[in-house]
């Protein structure tokens, strides 16, 4: 079974999920439409079981009375065209690429950090 965000391998969860059930890599919420065994985007309300309520958010945890884990749900995506279109717009604007295998979140952390450095700086803080 994996992950439907990440593709992770999902090991020793009881079945049926939980509403709360998360994966242990992304975070990502398992009990929902995105993860489920109905959830077809070409169907009314992107769901195939027809007494099912319908539900805004396809990625957050609902409270489905249908659902069924499906366990080929991960669908990897070719990324390969938005790594060449965002290198082509960082060369554009003089930019340096971000690293393909730092986490975003690490990402986010460093900038705030150096953001707070700056400010830090600026206000002769930081000496």
């Amino acid at each position: 079974m994996q992950c439907w965000k990440c593709g992770a391998e999902l090991k020793n969860l009881l079945l049926p999920f939980s509403r709360y059930e998360e994966c242990s890599k992304c975070r990502a919420d398992l009990h929902a439409c995105l993860g489920c065994r109905h959830y077809d985007p070409s169907a009314a309300d992107a769901c195939r079981e027809y007494r099912a309520e319908f539900t805004l958010d396809k990625d957050k945890a609902n409270f489905c009375d249908f659902f069924t884990v499906h366990t080929k749900a991960y669908k990897s995506q070719d990324t390969a065209a938005a790594q060449k279109a965002r290198a082509a717009l960082a060369e554009m604007f003089g930019e340096d690429l971000p690293a393909d295998d730092v986490d975003s979140s690490l990402t986010a952390q460093t900038e705030a950090d150096r953001a707070l450095a700056e400010l830090k700086n600026l206000f002769g803080e930081g000496e």
